[in-house]
């Protein structure tokens, strides 16, 4: 216990990095509705800022490591520079990934209705090689027509897996995104992956009301139910574990495992050629 501080907080700091040891990285959102699921927290906003203060604190005197917890809600925009050529030299010995889905039978990509879950999905992403799409809501007449056009493109069956929040508005943005991209004559399956109306009870999800405001309020009734859910609120270690899952169902095997043994041997050459030109001109910061 941190001097001076109260029981409750470090009561709420010990459990918190207790499921961040085992399901991190997740956002500060994410892991509020762990926290209100065991019965830690209240789902309220007060609690929410709460934890972010007392989570702030942890981090910052070293109870929590700062890489468990993620925020995409600010992102950077960098360009790519180097200090000399040698450090670029450097880069592209690390950089080269092959597309392991070019041989692949089918084309799969990820949705995502928000973007605050990325950053703790991305490593499992990025592992299996896939696009994510963002949504941040309904897609613009522009994004429409450029995933339409490259969908058209391609010749091979294609799956999007879909994820979004399991409330009036997330519903109809799943809906407005297969049904625009299938005017311009694309064929594709979209499967949603989460939130289902039934994980609000077999996952001992917090369920929000739902506002009568929202136009779409009475047909989500009708198919759905009272109750709504954000996808932050679904366990990291689940929704992680269906996007493994779906992704690997389509995999052909075989020609993944082929596609990373020719990986091996370009990388190899690639680091050999560059390793070369670095010898023939060395720089201040052609180091090892």
């Amino acid at each position: 216990m941190a001097k001076g501080e109260w029981y409750k907080t470090t009561r709420l700091i010990e459990t918190a990095v207790g499921i961040l040891a085992i399901e991190n990285p997740m956002t500060i959102r994410q892991l509020f509705y762990r926290l209100v699921s065991v019965g830690e927290l209240a789902n309220s906003r007060a609690d929410y800022q709460r934890l972010s203060v007392v989570m702030s604190k942890a981090r910052n005197d070293d109870r929590c490591d700062f890489d468990w917890i993620v925020d995409r809600s600010r992102p950077e925009y960098s360009p790519n520079v180097w200090k000399d050529a040698a450090g670029y030299g450097r880069a592209i010995q690390r950089s080269y990934r092959k597309d392991y889905w070019a041989t692949q039978p089918n084309h799969v990509e990820l949705w995502s209705e928000k973007d605050s879950v990325i950053g703790s999905i991305e490593a499992l992403t990025d592992e299996l090689g896939i696009t994510v799409r963002v949504g941040r809501g309904f897609l613009s007449t522009t994004r429409i027509h450029e995933i339409a056009h490259q969908f058209l493109r391609l010749e091979k069956p294609i799956s999007v897996f879909y994820i979004g929040d399991h409330d009036p508005s997330g519903r109809e943005i799943e809906d407005n995104a297969r049904n625009r991209v299938e005017e311009y004559g694309v064929d594709f399956d979209l499967v949603r992956l989460a939130i289902h109306a039934e994980d609000i009870a077999e996952w001992g999800l917090p369920p929000l009301r739902i506002k009568d405001s929202d136009t779409r309020a009475k047909q989500f009734r009708t198919q759905h139910g009272e109750d709504c859910v954000e996808l932050d609120a679904l366990p990291v270690g689940e929704l992680r574990r269906r996007i493994r899952g779906a992704v690997e169902g389509k995999l052909d095997r075989a020609a993944w495992d082929r596609a990373i043994a020719v990986e091996k041997i370009e990388l190899a050459n690639i680091q050999d050629t560059v390793g070369k030109w670095m010898n023939q001109h060395p720089t201040s910061g052609n180091r090892p």
